[in-house]
């Protein structure tokens, strides 16, 4: 396995899921979306939640990015389209497969650590990371 192809099943090992009360998962997701932000993942918008993307340009070419689904008491991330990481798509958007997936996993950790902050007594948190 090369190099390449190791950073494309690490990135789909990442599945995170959260089980808890509305308003908990109301409060970890602001929470989510403000820290992912601040490390250069823009969250857009999805019917099912958010994309989380470091541009607008890579998440329209379908380089991988962090998606986060919401449902009622139920929050899943994972990595859309993690084998479509790609050398050349990333250097056309002005990145690097390794910085993109250094980005993504960076993402997914610091959602993670957010989650085991609101993590109560009944809730549920499972945490596939590479």
């Amino acid at each position: 396995m090369n190099e390449l192809e190791k950073l494309r099943s690490g990135l789909a090992e990442i599945h995170v899921t959260f089980k808890a009360d509305s308003k908990t998962i109301d409060e970890a997701l602001k929470e989510i979306l403000e820290a992912e932000q601040a490390i250069g993942l823009t969250p857009w918008k999805r019917v099912e939640g958010y994309a989380l993307v470091p541009s607008r340009e890579a998440a329209v070419i379908g380089l991988p990015h962090l998606r986060i689904a919401r449902f009622d008491d139920l929050m899943t991330i994972w990595v859309r389209a993690p084998y479509a990481l790609d050398e050349g798509l990333c250097r056309g958007v002005d990145l690097d497969v390794e910085g993109l997936y250094d980005l993504l996993l960076k993402g997914a950790v610091q959602a993670v650590e957010i989650l085991k902050k609101h993590l109560r007594k009944n809730d549920v948190l499972q945490v596939s990371l590479p």
